[in-house]
């Protein structure tokens, strides 16, 4: 296994503390190319002909130029998200953050074949670990995810066994597709070595060569307006109310899971909804707490794309009644054309005491991060400004 820069913790002494202010969980990044994705795969994937067998290029929705920020694409022609010196600029000195959680966009779906599934998400764990949480990590501010492919829950659970004891690893990041709901037994082995290693779960969509990133259990959706408005809350809470009712919860009541990027106020009525049929129709379930407990207890958000409206006082008592200030947490989804900067991204009415528990207090216990850490040179650029 690649070693890394250590696992971030508290500053050494005699270095400068910075207080951590903004944490984001939802930062994308890439390899330059494919091609030095397939020099992390293992033999013999290295030396077979892959690259038309993955999905990259199929027919999907479009929107501004492939979803990326103009100024996030690198002058040397490289893939978004893949130059850590840009990279680093905008995410800690333009717009200050202080730790990014990291989800590999690299490995956006599936094939059709469960064994090269698993061979890729394991090539972008290589990669990671080998890049932006080693070479390119030297001031401590990146944090990994561990990328799995569902349609192999064992060799799934062997994924998260390699790389659960690495420093730079704080979660496990999935898709939301799969041929069931992830409450299904058939999945534990995941939930079971994610539990045992404290590492939470994230879900991100993603599409896949057996289902387009629009399907929906009625057909596919035609606009790009209409996916990217309903897929992602639709497919979550799926899942969640999935993991509620088999039990997952239950069998292992340590693990928590993080929706990214399918907003977050969406949850409140699903779950209201599941509450008043607990008691007459829940009763063939064993489970052990109310549907309310089970997400103040297990289930977090991230709050980009986040919800607006034009009252605010109306979105404040929204956030308020669904408990913002303990289940959501800040994300800019960078390097995307809808990123939203810390300065811009929560509603202006919340509390400040709200503001402060999301954009950085609900990560730092999430992932087990410090309060404070090395000031390094992205502080002294920022200063510079």
């Amino acid at each position: 296994m690649t070693t890394t820069q250590p696992r971030p913790g508290p500053p050494a002494s005699g270095l400068d503390q910075v207080e951590v202010t903004v944490i984001d969980t939802d930062v994308h990044v890439e390899p330059r190319s494919f091609e030095e994705l397939v020099t992390y795969l293992d033999a013999p994937w290295r030396n077979r002909n892959i690259i038309d067998r993955v999905p990259f290029s199929r027919a999907t929705y479009k929107t501004l130029d492939g979803g990326g920020r103009k100024d996030a694409y690198p002058e040397s022609g490289d893939d978004i998200g893949s130059d850590p010196e840009l990279c680093g600029k905008q995410l800690f000195v333009d717009d200050p953050i202080d730790y990014a959680i990291l989800l590999p966009w690299s490995f956006r779906g599936f094939t059709v074949d469960p064994a090269l599934d698993t061979a890729l998400a394991s090539g972008v764990n290589e990669w990671l670990a080998d890049t932006w949480l080693s070479k390119y990590n030297a001031e401590s501010r990146y944090v990994g995810s561990i990328t799995i492919a569902v349609d192999d829950p064992v060799k799934a659970a062997r994924e998260i066994e390699k790389w659960a004891g690495h420093p730079g690893f704080r979660q496990v990041i999935l898709g939301h597709y799969g041929p069931r709901p992830f409450g299904h037994p058939m999945y534990d082995p995941i939930w079971e070595a994610a539990a045992r290693h404290d590492l939470p779960v994230a879900m991100h969509f993603r599409g896949g060569a057996t289902q387009p990133l629009g399907w929906t259990s009625t057909g596919p959706l035609q606009y790009f307006v209409e996916y990217h408005s309903l897929i992602a809350p639709m497919a979550y809470a799926t899942h969640m109310v999935s993991w509620i009712c088999n039990g997952v919860l239950d069998r292992h009541p340590g693990l928590q899971f993080l929706f990214v990027e399918g907003g977050f106020l969406w949850y409140r009525p699903v779950i209201d909804r599941l509450e008043r049929h607990w008691r007459r129709t829940g009763q063939e379930l064993s489970a052990r707490k109310t549907p309310l407990e089970y997400v103040r207890d297990h289930f977090r958000w991230a709050s980009q794309p986040i919800e607006e409206s034009p009252n605010p006082q109306q979105i404040a008592d929204l956030f308020d009644e669904a408990n913002a200030g303990e289940l959501l947490m800040f994300s800019s989804d960078y390097p995307h054309y809808d990123y939203d900067p810390p300065s811009k991204a929560l509603p202006r009415s919340l509390k400040p005491e709200v503001k402060q528990r999301i954009m950085s207090e609900n990560a730092r216990v999430f992932y087990d991060l410090p309060k404070t850490r090395p000031a390094d040179r992205f502080d002294r650029a920022a200063g510079q400004r």
